[in-house]
């Protein structure tokens, strides 16, 4: 028992930090970042960073065909990046979850409707969804929040879906419903608090998931356009150049494991905290 918790402990603090870090940096960008992410100098393009050969500290993870310095970008690409993975997982749980108290809740046709159109919606992979939604109305970062978020609510819909059946057949839930508790009083007051902490769990991780889906949207050009500094972009400006100047790739698919590690990470330490037979052991 006492491993399992030090072992969740560690996941927490580990992820947590390593999300602060990237969160501060994000949040002060213009005060961490050494350059202006878009200011252009042709005379340094393609300076490898100052660890290999022919860099220097003036950029610490070089430049790419433009210019730019690296670092400055991935910096000011963390603001993009992980506001749109946030924006897009409370958008999913939002709609997710209604979707699955109602259902779990009400049962009959409003059960059969709204389950039924989402294992219709699970049919199509997420990435192909989110694709063709971003081909049909275009990029930029309300609709990339719209196109994510749409494309993830199914998870909570059928999570929330089995917790709500479960709960409503409890007593307090019955009792609520002899007193004249109207439908969404019970559903909020009652059946949504039991379902937060898996939800909160559910959606750190999916956020790690909303990143990834992000990236990949701006790396095929259809997420935020350039020269918008986002992870993505720069994982697809790097692609052409990725043998001539490796660095500009790397450094963007670093910073993206990094940060969803340290999300998995803190997902899964949240998920055995919270869980008592984790912490039984």
């Amino acid at each position: 028992m006492r491993k399992s918790i030090i072992g969740t402990r560690f996941k927490i603090i580990l992820g947590g930090s390593i999300l602060a870090v990237v969160a501060i940096a994000a949040i002060f960008a213009p005060y961490v970042a050494p350059y202006d992410p878009f200011a252009q100098n042709l005379l340094h393009r393609l300076k490898p960073p100052a660890f290999m050969d022919g860099g220097s500290m003036r950029n610490i993870l070089g430049t790419d065909n433009y210019g730019r310095d690296i670092l400055s970008r991935l910096i000011y690409g963390s603001r993009a990046s992980i506001s749109v993975g946030i924006a897009a997982m409370v958008l999913s749980c939002v709609i997710g979850t209604l979707a699955g108290l109602v259902a779990g809740f009400k049962g009959g046709r409003p059960e059969q409707l709204i389950m039924r159109f989402a294992d219709a919606h699970m049919a199509f992979p997420d990435i192909l969804l989110a694709i063709i939604m971003a081909a049909a109305i275009g990029g930029g970062t309300f609709n990339l929040v719209i196109v994510l978020g749409i494309s993830g609510w199914m998870v909570y819909a059928r999570l929330v879906f089995g917790m709500a059946r479960a709960i409503k057949q409890r007593s307090f839930v019955e009792a609520a419903v002899s007193y004249g508790g109207s439908d969404r009083y019970v559903m909020l007051t009652h059946i949504l608090p039991q379902v937060i902490p898996v939800l909160a769990v559910v959606a750190t991780l999916q956020v790690a998931q909303m990143i990834l889906q992000e990236a990949a949207l701006s790396f095929l050009g259809l997420g935020l356009p350039p020269p918008a500094a986002t992870w993505g972009n720069i994982l697809s400006e790097g692609r052409e150049r990725l043998f001539a100047a490796p660095w500009i790739a790397n450094c963007a698919g670093i910073a993206i494991i990094i940060v969803v590690f340290s999300i998995n990470m803190l997902g899964n330490g949240f998920r055995e905290y919270l869980d008592p037979k984790e912490q039984s052991r």
